[in-house]
């Protein structure tokens, strides 16, 4: 029975019944007189929706200055973060000029005036000094009282210090020779000790030495000030080869103060941190940025400072992976804006600034006024409100039961809920006509399954018994070796593993536009041309089975390093005229494809495992496809069913395509050249041609199967 009979059955005498024109429909309301009846109602609160309006535009518009100032604040202290190490990185590329064009010279005491002047050009830089792979060091530093008090042989008058390290002469330890100047180069003390420091062995110099590039190093606490620094290392190289390098350590006091002045509002914070490992690097209160931990200092982290609307956006962040969001803090409940910025790759250190603002520093005044009018009004038009409320329910509690219903006849879920009948006379047509339509659609997919009809409902084609001729391109699936792999796996582990299968290939097909008939066992029927006709059936076939060859690839080297067994794919592609329809009894139907065609391509999976192929596709698909595909010939051979031999191929890629699960790879299209030759001769019978030919595919390519299978038959039929 199809939809035309149904409708049919109502017949005339039901149809005017179910839209009855009687008095009662003509004497209810018109739904244009309700409606403009409640607009008028709904005439006052226009200025509502005028003050709701100006109130989020202004918000808008306060928000968007909020952003940008946020964001110049941003590009202010990323600004400000490469100033300060850019001009050092200058100056140590120069020392490391120098120091490759003659490194004797830094061997020399006059060097350290070189240094000093590095030393002053920037004032963050706290220290500047030259290393070499013998283990000579030779350093300027600047000295305060945090470093005068650290040892008693400093000199008080001292402000500027200046050593070296002798290099290696077989032993670890050596003499650092100190000397101190009030002013430079004025001399007011110094003295030898032995030291055992290496400076090679710092990681930092190592990293600059492997990677032969700029190195920025930490920060960490200075031991002598308290105060977080960065080292700065240029690799020294003459000739080719590392001999050194120039460092100098950056003190990031002027950062903080930077960040202490430049705020997005009165009482905003901004930070820069590496996210990495949460290490604050710069903080407005610089104090905060270090702590005691366990009688040492260590820099604080973002989880850790003494901040908690720091602790708690970082939290935050974490956990939602979101860098622009907002959140209540937890002191004072306030709304506070936080952003979370990486500096620019370029920058070589993956720092990030770290902005939050209260929102109230923007909106709160704003806030204030609209929560005044918005109770004013509340209190004027509350009566208004409940008014508007009792007929907007009243009118669209049928409207919405008629979308619901609507809704579920698109996807052939029925409802059974009783209907409330309403009293507006467009309104209660439109319930009719919906209460019609899901009857008859409701009796017409009783006799057809559901998912059929809603994929045919869309196409098009009449939901009958009946079949049409058409050329289309049938494909079929299979595993190999799956009886064996049953009877090994637990079955549970067997079932998701082969839904995970069914998913990729039944998507590989949908994406090419084909239609998956039926599983079969362990494998899948589908077919391109119907219900919608395609020109390009052929090549998307082909298409489809490709991607479902890659991804089946993709997702056996997955399982494979979960320890899973793999699932090996067959595939059998051939085109035909072919007869299509829905078929079945007055009960089921099925739409679906039947002829000889579909056995050939269903013996085709089968032939994979005589040659060890993947995709085995008929010479009718080499012709409709042409030159859009990479196929190489196998051999004539003739399946179950059919008198006549033909031609096999073995589809190797997409010739036209760019995609990489389609195209063909370089050596695919190599072996479909040398199988071409080695088939014309194999074809023709000449064996003796045939064989060498077999031979020189498998000495490129040794695990080829089929030129093994071919090279047996030659073999075994060419006469001793």
């Amino acid at each position: 029975m199809d939809l035309g009979n149904c409708l049919r059955s109502l017949g005339p005498s039901r149809f005017k019944a179910a839209f009855p024109m009687n008095a009662q429909s003509i004497g209810a309301m018109r739904l244009s007189t309700v409606m403009s009846g409640l607009f008028v109602l709904l005439s006052i609160p226009v200025l509502i929706f005028i003050l709701a309006y100006n109130y989020r535009q202004n918000a808008a518009a306060i928000n968007a200055t909020l952003n940008d100032v946020v964001a110049n604040t941003k590009q202010a202290s990323i600004g400000n973060a490469e100033n300060l190490i850019n001009p050092v990185a200058a100056t140590l590329s120069l020392l490391a000029a120098v120091a490759a064009e003659d490194p004797s010279v830094f061997r020399k005491d006059e060097s350290r005036n070189l240094l000093y002047q590095s030393l002053i050009s920037a004032r963050q830089i706290d220290a500047a000094f030259v290393s070499f792979e013998d283990g000579f060091h030779r350093v300027v530093t600047r000295m305060d009282d945090d470093r005068r008090r650290s040892d008693p042989k400093i000199p008080p008058s001292a402000n500027w210090h200046s050593s070296y390290i002798d290099s290696f002469a077989g032993s670890p330890r050596r003499l650092r020779h100190r000397t101190f100047y009030d002013t430079w180069p004025h001399v007011v003390g110094s003295y030898d000790l032995e030291t055992i420091e290496d400076i090679r062995a710092l990681s930092g110099y190592q990293a600059a030495k492997n990677s032969r590039a700029f190195i920025v190093e930490g920060p960490w606490p200075n031991p002598d000030t308290g105060y977080p620094v960065i080292t700065l290392r240029v690799p020294i190289i003459k000739e080719g080869a590392f001999i050194g390098c120039a460092s100098a350590n950056i003190t990031l006091d002027i950062l903080s103060q930077f960040l202490a002045s430049h705020r997005a509002s009165p009482r905003s914070t901004t930070i820069i941190a590496n996210p990495v490992n949460g290490t604050i690097i710069a903080y407005p209160d610089q104090k905060k940025s270090v702590r005691l931990e366990n009688g040492r200092l260590e820099l604080s982290r973002l989880d850790t400072i003494a901040d908690d609307n720091v602790r708690e956006a970082y939290r935050l962040q974490s956990e939602a992976r979101n860098d622009a969001f907002f959140f209540r803090s937890p002191q004072s409940g306030e709304e506070i804006s936080a952003s979370f910025t990486p500096f620019p790759g370029s920058f070589g250190q993956p720092w990030e600034v770290v902005i939050l603002t209260p929102t109230d520093d923007f909106v709160g005044t704003l806030n204030q006024t609209n929560r005044q009018m918005i109770v004013l009004i509340a209190v004027l038009t509350g009566l208004e409100l409940l008014l508007i409320y009792f007929f907007s329910r009243r009118l669209s509690r049928p409207i919405e039961h008629v979308s619901r219903e609507l809704r579920s006849v698109e996807e052939l879920t029925f409802s059974h809920t009783a209907r409330a009948s309403s009293n507006i006379r467009e309104i209660k047509e439109l319930q009719t006509a919906v209460a019609l339509f899901e009857t008859s659609l409701r009796s017409f997919s009783s006799f057809v399954p559901l998912d059929v009809v809603r994929k045919l409902i869309k196409t098009g084609t009449p939901l009958s018994l009946g079949v049409e001729q058409r050329f289309m391109t049938m494909l079929f699936t299979d595993l190999k070796d799956f009886s064996t792999l049953a009877e090994q796996m637990a079955p549970n582990d067997l079932l998701a593993q082969l839904s995970v299968y069914f998913e990729v290939v039944s998507h590989a097909i949908a994406e090419e536009f084909g239609t998956v008939d039926k599983f079969i066992g362990d494998g899948i029927m589908a077919f391109w041309g119907a219900p919608i006709h395609r020109d390009d059936h052929v090549l998307r076939g082909c298409c489809g089975a490709m991607r479902a060859t890659r991804r089946m690839e993709q997702l056996n080297a997955d399982w494979s390093k979960q320890g899973r067994p793999p699932l090996h794919l067959r595939i059998g592609l051939h085109c035909a005229d072919v007869l299509v329809g829905n078929v079945g009894s007055s009960e089921r139907l099925s739409y679906t494809v039947m002829g000889d065609g579909v056995n050939v391509a269903a013996r085709l999976e089968g032939i994979n495992k005589t040659f060890g192929t993947t995709i085995c596709i008929s010479d009718s698909m080499v012709d409709a496809a042409g030159l859009n595909i990479v196929a190489r010939p196998i051999r004539k051979v003739q399946v179950k069913g059919r008198k006549r031999e033909f031609m096999i191929y073995e589809l190797l890629g997409i010739r036209t395509s760019d995609d990489p699960e389609l195209r063909a790879s370089e050596d695919a299209v190599r072996l479909c050249e040398l199988t071409r030759e080695a088939s014309f001769y194999f074809e023709r019978g000449e064996l003796d041609q045939a064989a060498p030919r077999y031979e020189d595919i498998l000495r490129a390519f040794p695990d080829d199967p089929v030129a093994k299978s071919l090279l047996a038959t030659c073999s075994a039929e060419t006469p001793a």
